[in-house]
């Protein structure tokens, strides 16, 4: 009898340790037995959360307390019941040397404040969160929003991160990680097959960024591509269900991104099956982008959706082109379709909204009509300055073309008067050795024609002509020979005279 009721006593005992273990490791039992403890009110946004059938944990914490966050840090340590964590702050937060601080106050905008949490406790908690996604085996949904998750505090949150088998959404919208950051969380995500949405908006990435997660998705691609052969094989039925991986990517307001970030994602989008939403909302898209997501569509009929709002660049004609691959039901002007129209009833309340549609059309109208006058007003303006300038320059050209002629005619005339003096003085002018070779040459052959004709060939000068000489000694006379050269001698006439000795011989003759 002892022993039966040892059994039965122990049975309950044993019931009761393993439920006490239980309500220690799950988030609410042991956060309210930590306010208990410590005397602390619990927070009415943590309490409220619990449902029946559904536990998660979903706050805005821009008003709780260090203690409050410390509470937090030691409940979620041990949990295995949470499958839906979010800790959001609605403000933009920086990690200052106390700790987290407003982004507008750590610039020196506004008074100073206390922080948010302290260094020492936002470190616990990240580390606390590292612990929880590596031990909790049920949690499928973990958002982190608004806290400054860069360097360090995102490495230990990866460490985690990279050990958790149950995860299928992972939202770090406003963490600020960057692009260094985008890498060294891509490079871990990729392995995780059960992850499907990546929400990573606003965290200042840009083209890098883009190439990281191209990088995923091409990974995961071939991963799909191998497990689908696999499933294939033996005639085998591929389950697309069941073929896991990234299907919906979240990316706006990161203005850094631009058109080529896009081409990085339409790239390996062009040949993926899977994916099926994108969102770039606020990316600083042109309608480059939206032509490179044009060509995406015509080879890629999986997605379902991709989101380009807030992209004031893009034309309504391209977004209109986008709708249609999509495929939206939308008319070419833009009203309701023939099919809506025939089933929705022609009530007042209809005839309303309809109208109000087409006073949004008309403003829409109206802007672009401004736009496009402004536009021409511009291009006029532009117009009446290029014919000012094209006035300017065929002036420039007709002083230009006028000195041109002028310094031909200089140089023509200058030429002239160069060729003109070459001409008078050297000509046909002979050497002096082929002078004096021509002149001794008819001098002989006069000599030998007055021996034969017994005639003068020499003039002499006559006495009367004689100058006195030094000395009052007078000189024989000297005799000279008149000839004509051949051909022009230059101002002296036409006659060449050329002074000769004569020999005491031919003075006989």
């Amino acid at each position: 009898m002892s022993s039966n009721t040892n059994s039965t006593n122990g049975k309950p005992a044993g019931r009761s340790e393993r439920r006490n273990r239980q309500r220690a490791k799950d988030f609410h039992h042991r956060y309210l037995a930590l306010c208990r403890s410590k005397n602390f009110h619990p927070l009415p946004e943590i309490v409220k959360t619990k449902k029946k059938n559904q536990s998660f944990l979903d706050v805005y914490g821009d008003r709780f307390k260090c203690y409050d966050w410390q509470l937090i840090t030691d409940a979620l340590r041990e949990d295995n019941s949470l499958n839906n964590v979010a800790l959001r702050l609605r403000k933009t937060y920086t990690e200052g040397t106390d700790g987290l601080v407003p982004h507008i106050a750590h610039e020196g905008n506004g008074a100073e404040k206390p922080p948010l949490i302290d260094k020492r406790t936002f470190k616990q908690l990240v580390e606390t969160l590292a612990t929880f996604l590596r031990t909790n085996k049920v949690v499928e949904h973990f958002t982190i929003e608004g806290f400054p998750l860069a360097g360090v505090r995102l490495c230990t949150l990866i460490t985690g991160l990279s050990q958790n088998t149950s995860l299928t959404e992972l939202n770090l919208a406003r963490c600020s990680i960057g692009d260094e950051g985008c890498k060294a969380l891509c490079a871990e995500i990729k392995f995780l097959p059960n992850l499907q949405l990546l929400n990573l908006t606003a965290c200042q990435l840009t083209v890098k960024g883009c190439q990281a997660v191209a990088d995923v998705i091409k990974f995961q691609k071939m991963q799909r591509y191998a497990t689908s052969w696999e499933q294939s094989l033996r005639y085998g039925d591929i389950k697309e269900d069941k073929l896991m991986g990234l299907r919906y990517l979240y990316l706006s307001h990161n203005p850094a991104i631009g058109d080529y970030g896009l081409l990085e994602l339409t790239d390996v989008l062009k040949d993926d099956a899977w994916v099926r939403q994108i969102h770039v909302c606020n990316c600083g898209l042109t309608d480059v982008a939206a032509q490179f997501l044009t060509e995406c569509l015509n080879m890629n009929a999986s997605i379902e959706k991709f989101d380009i709002r807030d992209n004031i660049k893009i034309s309504n004609e391209a977004c209109h082109e986008i709708l249609v691959k999509l495929g939206a039901n939308v008319d070419d002007d833009g009203s309701d379709t023939a099919s809506a129209s025939k089933k929705s009833p022609k009530t007042l309340a209809s005839l309303r909204e309809h109208c109000e549609f087409l006073e949004m059309q008309l403003d829409s109208e109206r802007n672009r009509n401004s736009q496009l006058e402004s536009t021409v007003e511009q291009l006029h303006l532009q117009i009446g300055d290029y014919a000012v300038q094209m006035n300017e320059l065929q002036r420039e050209l007709g002083a230009l073309v006028k000195s041109r002629n002028e310094l031909l005619e200089r140089l023509k005339k200058l030429e002239n008067k160069t060729s003109k003096k070459k001409g008078a003085g050297c000509s046909l002018r002979r050497t002096h050795s082929d002078a004096m070779a021509s002149v001794n040459h008819e001098a002989i052959e006069t000599l030998m024609v007055a021996t034969t004709s017994k005639s003068e060939a020499v003039v002499k000068k006559d006495h009367h002509t004689r100058e006195p000489q030094q000395g009052g000694s007078n000189l024989p006379s000297v005799g000279r020979i008149i000839e004509r050269s051949i051909g022009d001698c230059g101002a002296g006439g036409g006659e060449h005279e050329m002074p000769l000795l004569m020999d005491p011989i031919s003075e006989k003759f």
